[in-house]
């Protein structure tokens, strides 16, 4: 286990006291411009800690998966809010102008029935695909859970906790359905985990294949 010793600096002025430390004992005192000391201290922060290794590392979420099509989603996604919103605020004027030139009434209902699709139907059908998707995985070492983390309709991210095991292959797999975790359906693509053993821990591959069979006792009976 490797700790880490903290150090102060006392800047007088100009330079900056830095003791170098020899075999546990102050060896010497070095003069440092106080121009250099922010870089230093900056470069060696990391140093400056009493806290181990290994336990910073295991209080950190670690990204195990990013959807390669996740800044795609994201845009076409924002892309189409904005549209809608533009309809929304858009159709009391295309409806004013229409009763301006004197158009019928069954123009007008046609026009709005256009511009209503794409303010109201585009998103939805967009959202039905792309929810589904996951963007990313993070991994939490130290309560050995799995966050995954979905696109809302209005583009907030939705997270759900996964543990190892999970995940499980669908009886029908859908076009947009490859992982199915308590229920819910969503897409992963085990090619882009930066760790394919991640994908087996949470598809719970890396268990021991049960070949025991089933008692027929424990089974219905039939009448």
């Amino acid at each position: 286990m490797t700790f880490r010793l903290t150090i102060k600096f006392i800047d007088f002025g100009r330079q900056l006291l830095l003791p170098t430390v020899t075999n546990g004992l102050f060896k010497q005192i070095q003069y440092c411009p106080a121009a250099l000391s922010s870089r230093l201290l900056h470069k060696n922060s990391r140093l400056f800690s009493t806290e181990p290794i290994s336990e910073q590392s295991e209080h950190k979420e670690t990204i195990v998966y990013i959807g390669p099509l996740t800044r795609q989603i994201r845009r076409v996604k924002l892309f189409t809010l904005m549209t809608s919103m533009s309809g929304i605020f858009a159709q009391p004027v295309i409806m004013e102008r229409a009763l301006e030139l004197g158009s019928s009434t069954s123009t007008i209902i046609l026009v709005c029935s256009f511009v209503g699709f794409f303010t109201f139907v585009t998103p939805l059908l967009l959202h039905y695909v792309t929810k589904k998707y996951v963007t990313s995985v993070l991994y939490n070492a130290k309560d050995d859970l799995y966050t995954a983390t979905t696109y809302t309709l209005f583009l907030r991210r939705k997270e759900l906790q996964l543990k190892p095991g999970d995940g499980e292959l669908p009886d029908v797999p859908g076009p947009f359905t490859s992982v199915k975790v308590r229920g819910v359906p969503l897409f992963l693509d085990a090619r882009f985990f930066n760790d394919v053993y991640h994908y087996k821990r949470i598809m719970g591959f890396d268990r021991p294949i049960d070949f025991k069979l089933k008692d027929d006792s424990d089974l219905p009976k039939k009448e």
